[in-house]
């Protein structure tokens, strides 16, 4: 039997796998310092991702 189960998420792609397996970890450190940490960088990921919808969604449609 597989020691990992498999987990499908609509958008992860599975080269970003390992990253998310990472923050997970990192939230889960008994250090307090490094949930913190991922807390905030997961922030600026959301921040910045905000940001490139928000810029698409105003660009002018591709003319053919």
């Amino acid at each position: 039997m597989n020691a990992h189960k498999q987990c499908s998420v609509i958008g992860l792609e599975r080269s970003e796998i390992e990253w998310v397996r990472l923050l997970v970890k990192l939230l889960r450190h008994a250090d307090p310092l490094a949930p913190e940490l991922a807390r905030q960088a997961l922030e600026y990921v959301e921040t910045v991702a905000d940001a490139a919808a928000a810029g698409r969604e105003t660009r002018p449609a591709a003319q053919l």
